[in-house]
């Protein structure tokens, strides 16, 4: 009995570390990019979690933000859907922060986006 008491608690802890983690797969700590790649990362991170304000930009084109905001709200999850609207960012993201989320979205949730065509 103390054998199967001691079992149960260790799947216990193991779900519970699994579920802590964001499960299994699920991009945790462990596709976090290291050197140069981290920075754009967290600059993504902190964009996509609206961990920093966002001021309305003069040099940059809404419309085209707006469509790589709406591609991007289009390729994450549905659980992620419900939670952010990213187009709403639209005209307020200097290039730098589009990228960053748009590297953070890939990273994350392991999002594959075509390669832009070079001209």
């Amino acid at each position: 009995m103390k054998n199967f008491i001691k079992i149960l608690i260790m799947n216990l802890l193991l779900i519970t570390g699994i579920n802590a983690s964001g499960g299994i797969g699920g991009g945790g700590i462990a596709n976090i990019p290291q050197g140069q790649d981290r920075e754009k990362y967290h600059l993504g991170k902190a964009v996509y979690n609206q961990d920093i304000t966002l001021d309305s930009q003069t040099k940059v084109n809404p419309q085209e933000q707006e469509e790589r905001l709406e591609y991007l709200q289009g390729s994450l999850p549905n659980t992620e859907k419900r939670r952010v609207n990213l187009p709403d960012f639209s005209g307020k993201l200097t290039e730098e922060q589009l990228q960053a989320l748009e590297y953070f979205v890939q990273v994350r949730f392991n999002v594959k986006f075509p390669e832009k065509k070079k001209e």
